[in-house]
């Protein structure tokens, strides 16, 4: 009898929204699946009342985040690491999908399917700025001293190094950084990003409207929505470097509106979940924003529909505004943040200055199909919109041995 299809999750928001679109197309072709869902481990909450709404099984390995530091993070984790082989074995999946191969206690499920002769898929979860980078020495050095004094590999590898037999790859820029790093080219499958799908569908203009009902926006006010990320945390910028450039992003945009032609200019902050909204609200009140510059509580995607353009330092959302046809600048600060050549393929502009930013919104009201163009330049790095759930789904099921149960494609 063929298992279920064991799903591992650290991130609900994301990890989940990637998941269930599959998830809801196995299901109806009667395949079985589980989730397991370590999210607290990595201090974040898990979302239960979602997956038991959709009826799908669930186990949480733990409630307790680990600890931030040695040695009591290898004590918390040692039980973990003996514990997943144990439900592994219970379960006895046909099939165990993860969305990062590289961290703990994702990469222990990998390496526990490895030993019982499990295929294991990764689903690419996020534009990361790890890919190209590598990580400081005192980051490097407390992987190592993991690995060696408690036996968990926690991060060695890069992403997609984990040993999975497949790797579901949003598109060609990503297929081309998996080969970089030595994944076979047999291993490696292009179905896009299926928490993606719903740009392809789904209309968000009457949330959008909404929005601008709630604060006051006429049809002519412009809205420019910053896309934040925590760069700091990833070691890539120090957190004096982003708080300035975010306060000169703040400033740029006052001098703006002090010109008669932009002086219904807004700006609006969607900061990630990662991020303090004190802080940001602090730069904010002493650049003297109120009444033009506010921290966007709202969903991502009707947020982005409400908006006439989008800035960012390098995440994500930003790929998925380009998706939607909003145009999209990068803002360029000392340490290389566009890995992905986001600007010299044409999804994004990039913005040094003040001139840089004013120029690019200008462009923004003087030419109609920039975001058209940007959403197209945008599937090169999502590709197959609108039905990576499919293609992720029958890739799932065929290496799960579910080859005769209503496979799409």
């Amino acid at each position: 009898m063929t298992g279920p299809i064991l799903f591992e999750i650290t991130a609900a928001d994301s990890h989940q929204q990637i998941i269930l679109p599959v998830i809801r197309l196995l299901k109806k072709r009667g395949i079985p699946v589980i989730v397991y869902s370590d999210c607290e481990l990595l201090r974040t909450a898990s979302d239960p009342q979602t997956l038991a709404r959709e009826g799908i099984p669930f186990v949480r390995l733990s409630e307790t985040p680990l600890p931030p530091t040695q040695p009591e993070w290898e004590a918390a984790a040692k039980p973990l690491f003996r514990k997943i082989p144990l439900e592994m074995s219970r379960v006895h999946p046909s099939l165990v999908v993860v969305l990062n191969d590289r961290n703990f206690p994702s990469n222990v499920y990998v390496r526990e399917a490895r030993r019982m002769r499990v295929p294991a898929l990764l689903i690419q979860e996020s534009l990361r700025k790890d890919l190209f980078q590598n990580p400081p020495l005192g980051k490097l050095l407390g992987r190592w001293r993991r690995k060696i004094r408690s036996g968990i590999e926690e991060g060695l590898r890069r992403y997609g190094q984990g040993g999975c037999d497949k790797v579901a790859a949003w598109g060609e820029t990503s297929r081309a950084y998996f080969r970089q790093i030595g994944v076979a080219e047999n291993k490696i499958i292009i179905t896009g990003n299926p928490r993606f799908d719903q740009l392809a569908t789904a209309d968000f203009s009457a949330e959008a409207q909404r929005i601008r009902e709630e604060w006051e926006y006429p049809a002519d006010y412009f809205l420019l929505t910053f896309l934040s990320s925590p760069i700091e945390r990833m070691q890539i910028v120090s957190k004096e470097e982003k708080r300035a450039a975010l306060r000169r992003v703040t400033d740029w945009v006052r001098r703006l509106r002090d010109d008669p032609a932009w002086k219904n200019l807004r700006l609006a902050f969607k900061l990630h979940r990662a991020e303090d909204p004190s802080a940001m609200q602090s730069l904010l009140d002493e650049c003297q924003s109120t009444g033009w510059a506010r921290i966007a509580e709202k969903p991502l995607y009707p947020l982005l529909r409400a908006s006439q353009a989008a800035l960012m330092f390098s995440t994500t959302a930003g790929v998925e505004a380009a998706l939607l046809s909003v145009p999209v600048g990068i803002l360029e600060l000392s340490h290389q943040l566009d890995d992905w050549d986001l600007v010299g393929r044409g999804m994004a502009a990039g913005i040094r200055s003040p001139a840089d930013l004013a120029g690019f919104l200008q462009t923004v009201r003087a030419d109609t199909r920039i975001g058209a163009r940007g959403a197209q330049a945008a599937s090169f790095f999502a590709a197959n919109l609108g039905h990576a759930a499919e293609a992720v789904a029958d890739k799932a099921a065929r290496m799960a041995g579910y080859t005769g149960q209503g496979l799409l494609h």
